[in-house]
């Protein structure tokens, strides 16, 4: 899948441009959400055989290495062109009340609490919980140095309970109804639908983690008998391409949104296995997927100093604005990985321990 996750975060980039790149592809809420599928079923798989992370302290250090190096040289860097190039970023701090300043600053260091953030505003001087944080006297999600990093939060929620919860079946299946039964009392009051209610808020989500989660636990041992005979032994790659294409032809799918949606998700849970299995045998695969964690984060940085030339130079080609985004994207992410990915990662290994690869079983990519 790791080509799949490369698209996905592409997908975030185009549905960040401003000038009307949500609907290429799924779009940046669909995109996002299948992060979550992909997420749940990653971790159940490393924590189910990995037998390291039976320590759940190895399992949270390994998380923050892979997480917090790329994320903290994003915002260090996107800091410093706010410091010298945009100062109303800056002029924020200065206007909100000090605990507003205090839940950016925490949350700028260690990215817990950026969900939240956009369940806050300020009012008449305070600091105060909001049900759309467009609805403030300030824009608090515009004090974030990597604004897009509010989704490692919610990721960051799913990580703290994983250890404990994915071991329990009985408790995976508990939790999904508590989290389905939130998402549906959201819809009745007419909130499902609404930014940020849609697709930030944790308890709602969690759902798709531990969907992601079951599909590796139920779905997988059954993909493996199904490709261990001969005639379908090509089904991996297949599942692969197919998915791809879903991604990528979404927004050209002639159906309507309710059916198109859930049936995007359905397909994707139940071929993902196979495109976790197909991974395993295709080392370009891996090696792209290895870019998409670093483009999620940096491609914002990307966009506002690609704006900020272009309206410098009176450039206005979209197309060409477009491509420049996407290729610095791809080029700092890569930078990104070989300085600071690799490095690390090599650091993570030794903490999870050394493991052989078995066959239809994958090694442990990043994500483990």
């Amino acid at each position: 899948m790791g080509l799949l996750r490369t698209i996905l975060a592409i997908a975030v980039v185009f549905a960040h441009l401003p000038f009307g790149g949500s609907f290429v592809f799924i779009g940046g809420l669909h995109a996002v959400q299948l992060f979550y599928f992909i997420s749940g079923y990653l971790i159940a798989h490393v924590i189910a055989t990995n037998k390291s992370y039976e320590n759940p302290l190895k399992f949270y250090l390994n998380r923050i290495l892979r997480i917090y190096p790329i994320y903290l040289a994003v915002a260090f860097l996107s800091l410093l062109y706010a410091i010298l190039i945009n100062q109303k970023f800056l002029d924020l701090y200065q206007n909100i009340p000090a605990s507003a300043d205090a839940l950016l600053i925490f949350s700028n260091l260690f990215i817990f609490g950026q969900d939240w953030v956009m369940f806050s505003g300020v009012n008449e001087g305070h600091l105060v919980a909001t049900s759309d944080f467009k609805k403030s006297d300030f824009l608090l999600h515009t004090g974030l140095l990597v604004p897009q990093a509010w989704t490692l939060g919610v990721e960051l929620s799913f990580y703290a309970l994983a250890p404990y919860v994915l071991r329990d079946k009985k408790m995976i299946f508990v939790l999904l109804i508590l989290s389905l039964s939130i998402r549906w009392f959201l819809f009745n009051q007419g909130l499902g639908n609404r930014d940020p209610w849609n697709y930030r808020f944790f308890p709602a989500e969690l759902s798709l983690f531990l969907m992601g989660a079951l599909s590796n636990q139920y779905l997988l041992p059954f993909w493996r008998k199904i490709i261990s005979l001969a005639p379908f032994r090509a089904l991996p790659r297949l599942a692969t391409y197919l998915v791809i294409c879903l991604v990528v032809f979404y927004f050209r799918i002639p159906v309507n949104e309710a059916i198109k949606g859930p049936l995007l998700f359905s397909v994707f849970l139940l071929f993902m296995p196979l495109t976790f299995l197909y991974q395993s045998t295709s080392k370009i695969d891996q090696a792209i997927g290895e870019l998409s964690y670093p483009i999620y984060i940096c491609h914002l940085l990307i966009i506002r100093i690609t704006n900020d030339m272009s309206e410098r130079l009176n450039i206005f080609d979209h197309f060409g604005i477009l491509c420049a985004c996407l290729f610095m994207s791809l080029m700092f992410a890569y930078l990104l990985n070989r300085h600071i990915g690799d490095r690390i990662e090599q650091l993570r290994t030794k903490i999870r321990g050394v493991r052989i690869k078995t066959a239809n079983q994958p090694l442990f990519d990043r994500a483990g």
